[in-house]
C-alpha cells in the first residue's frame, strides 16, 4: 500500500476520533442517527464535483480563455467555492434531515457535515498524491503536513456550512453566497502564491499561506463555537465545560492548557489557579 493511503488511514481514525466525539458530546438538541446519515451522505460529493462539475467546466473555460490568461486564473479560484458549498446540501434534501436541522442544533450538524465532506476530499487528496512519481515509496510519516491539512479541513468545511445552515430558514440564497466568499477567502493565499503576486517569491507567500492557515482556523473553529454556544468560546467548543476543584466553580474550559489524554491541566477563572481536571470534573 501506497504510504500516502496509510496516512490517509490514521487521518481518517484521527479525524472521526476528534470531531465524532465533538459531535456526540455537544449539547445540542438533534437526531444522531440523522447526524450520522448527513455525514455519510457527503462523503463522496467532493470527488464527483471535481469529476461531474469542475473539470467539465474547466474544460470549457479554457476553449473560451488562454489558460495563461489572468482571467482565467481567477475564474478558476472560484471553482471549489462555487462547486463544494451547493454539495454539502445534499443532505437538505432529505425531508427528515431538514425538518430535524434548526436554530438550536445547526452547528452541530454544521460539525457532521464538514466532517463527512473533508473525509472524502482527503481521500480525493490521497488518490492525487498517489499518483506522483515524486511521492512514490515515502512512507506515511512522511506525509505529516498532509494530515494537519486534512484535519484543518474538518473544522473549514465545516464552518463554511455552518453560515449556509444558519441562515437556510430564512436568508438561504444569502447563508449560501456567505459560505462560498468564506470558501474563497480561505483559499485566496494559495491563488496569490500560486501566481507569484507581487514577485515576492515562492519562500514569502509559503510562509503567509502557513500564517494565514493557522489564524483562519482559529477564526473558523471560533465561529463555530458561536454558533453553537453564542458566544467565542473556542476552549468549551473543544474540551466543554470544567467544574474547578478546588472553588467548585463551573466555568468553560480554556482553549490554552495541558493535554494528557483524558486529563488536563488548566487554570480556573474563579479562583485563578491551576488544577488537574479529569474526566468526572467536566459538567
Amino acid at each position: 500500500m501506497s504510504g500516502i493511503y496509510l496516512a490517509a488511514f490514521f487521518t481518517t481514525l484521527a479525524a472521526v476520533a476528534i470531531f465524532g466525539s465533538l459531535i456526540y458530546k455537544l449539547q445540542l438538541p438533534a437526531n444522531h442517527q440523522l447526524l450520522s446519515l448527513a455525514a455519510l451522505l457527503v462523503v463522496p460529493l467532493q470527488p464527483l464535483a471535481f469529476y461531474w462539475i469542475r473539470i467539465p467546466l474547466d474544460h470549457w473555460l479554457v476553449g473560451q480563455l488562454s489558460s495563461s490568461s489572468i482571467t482565467y486564473q481567477w475564474l478558476t479560484s472560484l471553482y471549489a467555492p462555487l462547486t463544494e458549498e451547493p454539495m454539502k446540501l445534499v443532505p437538505l434534501l432529505l425531508p427528515m434531515i431538514r425538518a430535524d436541522i434548526r436554530p438550536a442544533n445547526f452547528a452541530r450538524y454544521a460539525l457532521a457535515i464538514g466532517l463527512g465532506f473533508a473525509i472524502g476530499e482527503m481521500w480525493f487528496v490521497a488518490g492525487r498524491v498517489a499518483q506522483m512519481k515524486a511521492m512514490e515509496g515515502l512512507p506515511f510519516y512522511q506525509f505529516g503536513g498532509y494530515a494537519v491539512e486534512r484535519l484543518m479541513t474538518c473544522i473549514f468545511h465545516s464552518a463554511f456550512i455552518s453560515v449556509a445552515l444558519w441562515q437556510w430558514r430564512r436568508r438561504f440564497l444569502w447563508g449560501i453566497a456567505g459560505a462560498m466568499t468564506l470558501h474563497w477567502l480561505g483559499n485566496l493565499p494559495l491563488q496569490l502564491m500560486a501566481q507569484n503576486a507581487g514577485g515576492l517569491g515562492r519562500t514569502f507567500w509559503m510562509v503567509i499561506v502557513q500564517l494565514w492557515l493557522f489564524g483562519y482556523c482559529l477564526a473558523a473553529a471560533s465561529l463555530l463555537a458561536y454558533f453553537a454556544f453564542g458566544q467565542f468560546a473556542l476552549g468549551r467548543l473543544l474540551f466543554g465545560r470544567s467544574r474547578c476543584p478546588g472553588c467548585n466553580q463551573g466555568y468553560d474550559a480554556p482553549l490554552f492548557g495541558l493535554n494528557f489524554g483524558p486529563s488536563r491541566y488548566e487554570r480556573c477563572p474563579g479562583c485563578r489557579k491551576w488544577h488537574w481536571i479529569h474526566k468526572h470534573d467536566r459538567d
